[in-house]
């Protein structure tokens, strides 16, 4: 009884501090709301056009179904009668994705398959799909730092973050169009196979334009709302690399909507802007791409979901 108290005094404790560590953004986010005039962000907020956050959201509609339709291209490569019960997935594990520390809840995607091996070939596009989007938010964030003043930094630092981007997005692309993995694999795992799905380099294409032009929404998406919502002056670069820098942070299971990391980021890398201006974008960012955006994801992946169940009876 006694060494049985032990573990679970043990097991309380761990969890304990993975608690603290979720909630380190959090905790984040509210020393930076102590530190500045919480009327003076709201009166930004109010000011905002509704209009272009309305045009913001479409942006985000478009995103999700984009990137629906490339999961589903990773998946079933040009099977259309899946369409439905792909976008439905992808869309359920996204608005989950939404509200977990680090995004792990897009991991679920993976949970559909009804075998191990196909789960295990499932997870391991799911890590090409995040491959492709971490590494063009890494480009994207060396472009930004080599093409502006954002943060002062060795011409060099740049160039190598664009580089570690680059690397990224081919080896996603590599996971995707090669069998190696299946041969990797059976190294360490015995009468274990992973399922490949052999691919036209049409296919491969369309999936790498897919992961371009679902980022290429959402940063413009994030740059309507702070340049034609709230009028902040900024480029398009710069938008997209504050915010690209702000996703990769929001990646670490340390916060959930980016609480706190987003913040800190947009007030180091928009310092010239007033704090009021760059927490009111950062509000709007969370209301549109993260709540907005997840609560939009969840209703339509429920509503693929259904009409795949229906189609299927």
């Amino acid at each position: 009884m006694k060494n049985k108290s032990v573990r679970l005094s043990k097991k309380r404790r761990k969890i304990s501090w993975f608690n603290i560590l979720r909630l380190a953004g959090i905790i984040l986010f509210i020393v930076i709301i102590s530190h500045v005039d919480v009327r003076m962000i709201w009166t930004d907020i109010k000011s905002a056009n509704i209009w272009f956050l309305l045009l913001a959201l479409i942006f985000q509609i478009f995103l999700l179904f984009t990137k629906g339709f490339r999961w589903h291209l990773l998946n079933v490569a040009n099977d259309s009668g899946k369409l439905k019960q792909s976008l439905g997935e992808f869309l359920e594990s996204y608005a989950i994705g939404v509200i977990t520390p680090g995004r792990l809840g897009e991991l679920m995607k993976a949970g559909h398959q009804k075998n191990r091996e196909n789960i295990f070939a499932s997870g391991i596009r799911v890590i090409a799909e995040r491959g492709m989007d971490v590494g063009m938010f890494i480009f994207i964030a060396g472009i930004a730092l080599l093409t502006t003043k954002m943060v002062m930094l060795s011409r060099v630092i740049p160039w190598l973050i664009i580089v570690v981007g680059v690397l990224i997005v081919i080896s996603s692309i590599l996971i995707l169009s090669s069998a190696w993995i299946n041969r990797f694999t059976g190294l360490f795992i015995p009468n274990f196979t992973v399922t490949f799905i052999h691919r036209k380099p049409i296919n491969i294409i369309n999936i790498v334009g897919l992961s371009i032009l679902s980022n290429l929404f959402y940063f413009t998406s994030c740059y309507i709302i702070a340049v034609y919502s709230l009028n902040m002056k900024l480029s398009l670069v710069e938008v997209s690399g504050g915010v690209a820098i702000a996703g990769l942070f929001n990646l670490l299971p340390i916060t959930i909507m980016g609480l706190g990391t987003r913040e800190l980021t947009f007030l180091y890398v928009f310092g010239p802007l007033t704090k009021n201006l760059v927490l009111a974008f950062s509000a709007l960012m969370l209301t549109i791409a993260q709540i907005g955006g997840g609560i939009l994801a969840l209703i339509l992946g429920q509503f693929f979901l259904y009409l795949n169940k229906k189609s299927l009876n």
